[in-house]
Parts: C-alpha cells; structure tokens; sequence
C-alpha cells in the first residue's frame, strides 16, 4: 500500500505531498480526496494511474509504499532516457537497488519483482456521465481476473456488457458439462452458483438496490443479446437504466472484472456520486469498498483511493475513521496544500453542515446553530444570556472580532456568536451580519467546542 507521495514541480499540483498513515505508521486501505473543483484531485488519480501503469515516474519525487511490512522508497531515476528507471530504498535497514524494469513498459520483469509497487496491480475507474453502447450481437472469449493493469480508455462500456454476456455463457457451458455429468441437486446447483464466474456481479448489483435485481442475459433475439434486470417487478435492459443505475453496473462491474487479479494493489475511482441520489451516496462508498472485501474475512483486499465532492460519501468516510482517511485539497492562490480531517472534529456526532464546512469550506446556518447549542450543552450554559457571558469571558474572545452588542426585550448581549444565532433564531429581527463576520463566529465556536 501506498504511505506517502510527493509530487515534483507538476502541473497545478506542484510539490504536493500527501501522507496516507495512521499514527502507527500504517497505511489507511482507503483514502477519500475532497475539494472544490480546480483542487487537482482528477490530476492525483491521473497521475498515480499513469506510473502505475508503467508510464513515465519523473512527475514523482518519491513514493513510499508497503510490502508485508516493509518500507521502500521509489525515487525516479530523472535522467535522460530513463523514464521509468527508479532507486528503490529500504527505509530500515538504507540498502539501495536499481529498478530498470519499467524502461519499456516490461510486464513480465514487473510480474516477478514482488518489491515493485506496480507488481500487485491496479484499476482506476474515470468520472463518467455518459454510458454508450453498441449492441452485442455474439459471444467471445473475455475472460474475468485475466488483467492486472486497467487505465480504463474504453471509450464505451460495451466491453462490459460484452462481458457479462461471455462470462454468463461460459457459466451455462460448465453447468452443462455438471448436468450431463449427472447427480446434482437444487443444493449443488446453488453452490455452483456461488462458485460461478457471474456471482461477484449479480451478488454486487443486488446487495446495492433495493428496487433493481439482476436476471442475466437474454439470447433470444437472433440481433443482439440483452443484459436484463427487474426493475418493480418489469424486465428492462441494462442500456434503459436510469443514469445513476448505470453508473452503480457499468462502473462496478469495470472494477469487478479484475478483482482477484489485482489484489493488493491500487483502487482509484473518480467522482463516484455522479447522477446520484443522496440516498445512494450514502451507500456508495460501501459499494466500492465491498466488491474488494470477501464474505469470508471482511478484509479489504485493495488500497482504494476515491475523489469526490459529495458531503455523503465523506460523511460515509468519516464514520469509519480506523480505517478511511478523508485528505481535504485546496488552492490557495495557486499553490495545492492539503490537510487530514478526523471525525468528529468538533461535534460529538457527524453531521453534514459540519462535513461541508471541514471539506470544502461552507459554512451554514445549520453549522452555526449546532456549534451555539452543542456549547451550551459542553459547558452547562443552557440560557442564551448565560452563555453570552460564558463566551465573553474566554481567552479566545477577541472584542475587536467578536462584540456585537444585540438588545433583546430585558437583555443585553454582547458576543458575535450570541448576535448571529438570534438573527438566524428569529428572521424577521432586523439583524444582519457579513460573511466576515459569520465566518468569524464559526470558528470561534469551533475554538470554543473543542
């Protein structure tokens, strides 16, 4: 698994650098990038892709990565006409060795060096809107866990219900081959199911919706074969999905198509909310994390690296903290610098208004609000008056930044914070503030919480 990573002088990402490790030193298995658009996530998926595909490395200051707990840092070779070339270090112990194995894109040599961080593989799924098809008229010979390296340059997802009809076909020939042999029952027949090599999809596609089964292949029309699910209780083909659908089966079953063949290498998935429902961006993350865990010991076999701009699949993120770190990228004036969000950061629970604000910097009333009643509540200031005094009385106060004198009826107010929940209290006051200042609120709230 991938530790760490810096980038040299590249595109809008420049220098950056981006730590995946846990206190202990460990790498996270998943790693979420969040940001406003501009903030290089897509150029941190794309990048990675292209040197794990075995393309140029020079964009690279180094990669620290994990072999059955050993460190090594790859360290690309920047001389002329040796893209590809790399000085591996094993951290510990300092032993250095060249790496000439990625000159010419060399699978082979790669295949057998098991300390190559590109030898376990990899598949990156692009951010999608669109999903055509051409019709599929015959079966071939594609075949599941057959590639380790997948860069996803399809340009349509007919390959995919090329696909599920070729693995259904040879399903239905090795069941056959069982029949013929004579001596099985409803029993063998639902464990040759399991061990057959359409489960993975129809088990993938079911476990996530609610409403849509997957009911395999139709061959009957002479001019084309159809990949058909149920859908309330109709059949319908997979190419009259509804977008968001169709994101769920042609992207997963992208992935899914390599599962084995890519265990213990790199996931990278881009904008995985797209023409979704906030209720299946909920469920999204666990969608993809699944298809790389086995019923058997829920271990994740994968280091899956997700971009997204969805409060959802962050909040989704933040509620597996031992295992998912959410890294926040942003431009600052031209310059791309990161940072580490825990959860909760403040609240005792994770809540959306504070999953934006911590993501991708909006705050909102409802923030505001949670923060003013979750400080009344920490410090036992369960009145607006007592509370006012609470705050006005704290090292973090600054009256230059936070007095705003408010006279309600019998009361006198004074803080910024105290001010701002009573306009957003009572609407129709009269109150008003700038972003300046409910800005400044927010944060020092946040101070306040903590």
């Amino acid at each position: 698994m991938i530790k760490k990573l810096k980038w040299k002088n590249y595109k809008a990402l420049g220098n950056l650098e981006l730590d995946f490790t846990k206190d202990d030193g460990t790498a996270y298995n998943t790693i979420i990038l969040a940001g406003e658009n501009g903030a290089g996530k897509t150029t941190v998926l794309e990048s990675l892709a292209t040197v794990l595909d075995c393309g140029p490395n020079t964009v690279f200051e180094y990669i620290d990565y994990d072999i059955s707990g050993t460190t090594y840092k790859a360290i690309p070779d920047s001389r002329s006409g040796n893209a590809g070339f790399y000085k591996r270090v094993d951290v510990a112990s300092g032993n250095e060795e060249a790496v000439n194995s990625g000159r010419n894109t060399n699978y082979n040599l790669i295949d057998e060096d098991i300390k190559d961080f590109r030898h376990y593989g990899f598949a990156y799924s692009k951010a999608r809107s669109g999903f055509k098809t051409d019709p599929v008229k015959s079966s071939t010979t594609m075949q599941i866990d057959a590639e380790k390296f997948e860069p996803d340059n399809y340009g349509s997802f007919t390959h995919i219900k090329q696909l599920l009809i070729d693995i259904d076909a040879q399903d239905s020939s090795e069941w056959m081959k069982k029949s013929n042999a004579g001596g099985l029952d409803d029993q063998k027949y639902e464990d040759f199911k399991k061990a057959s090599k359409g489960y993975r999809f129809e088990k993938a596609f079911n476990d996530f919706f609610d409403d849509v089964r997957y009911d395999g292949i139709d061959t009957e029309d002479p001019d084309e074969k159809k990949v058909l699910f149920t859908k309330h209780g109709q059949s319908i083909a997979v190419d009259d999905l509804s977008t968001g659908e169709k994101q769920i089966v042609f992207r997963g079953a992208h992935l899914l198509r390599n599962t084995k063949s890519i265990a213990g290498g790199i996931v990278m998935i881009d904008e995985p909310e797209l023409s979704m429902h906030p209720k299946w961006q909920k469920k999204m993350l666990d969608y993809y994390r699944g298809l790389f865990t086995s019923d058997d010991n829920a271990t994740q076999s994968v280091q899956m690296i997700v971009a997204t701009h969805s409060e959802y699949v962050i909040q989704s993120a933040l509620e597996d903290r031992d295992n998912v770190l959410v890294i926040v990228l942003t431009d600052e004036n031209g310059t791309i610098s990161s940072r580490k969000v825990t959860a909760p950061n403040v609240l005792p629970t994770i809540t959306s208004a504070e999953t934006n604000y911590l993501a991708f910097g909006v705050p909102s009333k409802d923030y505001h609000i949670e923060l003013y009643a979750y400080l009344q509540m920490k410090t036992n200031n369960h009145t607006i008056e007592s509370c006012d005094a609470y705050i006005a009385q704290q090292q973090q106060y600054d009256r230059t930044k936070h007095e705003k004198f408010d006279g309600y009826r019998n009361h006198n107010y004074q803080t910024l914070p105290t001010y701002i929940r009573n306009a957003i209290d009572h609407p129709d006051s009269g109150r008003s503030y700038t972003e300046e200042e409910f800005k400044a609120s927010i944060e020092l709230l946040i101070e306040l919480c903590r």
